[in-house]
């Protein structure tokens, strides 16, 4: 059976699931909320090395867009799963208008997958993990829902050090900081969870794009209008522009990195797609070498 979710758990996929549902939102971060966009979806997904046709959970899937993706460029089976109905309402409507394969669009959590055991030849979640109240509850939850073997492929923020405190405040809500781990600390949730790692990339040009493009939507004005409108952000558009140059100078210096990891269920990684490739600002930990 699924793992009980607890009730902060809930509470908080559901915030961040009304957060992403707002038109003010979906206009600055577009369809894919995450760094990178449909580029870097396109390159986790490859990197996972599925054959056609098997079984993928999308986890926090959004509106759909990487759902979509892995059935059109990819011929992979997947099924989205979201916290937000509004979200979901608008996946299915798109799939309806693409329809490449059947696509099943569920609500849930990542805690409480409603799924049984062994369900899935993969999971992808973009963007996600980090905003997750219990991120080893999530963690085991994949794993339950994975077959032997089976594979998660994983893009997100990494952390490698402190962050100024008023951005962490204002920015962590729309660039999942909050919860964010560094490298090794991803790895070891997952090390933890019975998992192998495959591979590390590391994307440090995915956070600086994002920067920019969102200093540039600013100064639209009907983003402005909107951004102006939104409640409970508390600072002002200069004061955004700010931030997000502030933000943009972590990115290139190393301290906030955007990266892509695979990890495999209960097998050892083919020689052939290992990659761990060390950062200046941290070490990556390939368990094939006995270092976890």
């Amino acid at each position: 059976m699924p793992t009980t979710a607890n009730a902060s758990t809930g509470a908080d996929a559901a915030c961040c699931a009304c957060f992403y549902e707002q038109d003010w939102v979906r206009l600055l971060l577009g369809d894919s909320f995450h760094p990178g966009g449909v580029e870097l979806s396109a390159r986790l997904i490859q990197s996972m090395g599925l054959p056609p046709d098997v079984r993928v959970l999308d986890v926090a899937c959004g509106v759909g867009t990487t759902a979509r993706l892995m059935a059109r460029q990819f011929e992979l089976c997947p099924t989205g799963l979201d916290a937000s109905e509004a979200n979901l309402t608008v996946a299915r409507d798109r799939s309806r208008e693409e329809p490449v394969v059947p696509i099943e669009f569920m609500r849930g959590t990542a805690n409480a997958l409603p799924f049984p055991d062994g369900s899935f030849d993969a999971v992808v979640c973009e963007c996600a993990l980090s905003t997750f109240a219990d991120q080893p509850s999530a963690a085991a939850e994949f794993a339950r829902v994975l077959k032997p073997g089976g594979v998660i492929g994983l893009s997100d923020m990494a952390v490698e050090g402190e962050l100024p405190d008023d951005l962490t405040r204002v920015l962590a809500p729309w660039t999942c900081v909050a919860g964010a781990r560094s490298v090794i600390g991803y790895q070891r949730l997952f090390l933890d969870a019975g998992f192998r790692v495959v591979r590390y990339d590391d994307e440090p040009g995915a956070l600086v794009k994002l920067a920019i493009d969102l200093k540039r939507k600013l100064l639209t004005v009907g983003v402005a209008e909107l951004v102006g409108s939104a409640s409970g952000l508390g600072f002002d558009l200069t004061t955004a522009r700010g931030l997000l140059n502030r933000a943009q100078q972590l990115a290139a210096d190393g301290t906030v990195q955007y990266c892509r990891m695979v990890f495999s269920k209960g097998r050892a990684a083919p020689v052939t797609t290992r990659q761990i490739t060390p950062l200046p600002h941290s070490a990556c930990c390939d368990p094939g070498t006995g270092c976890c």
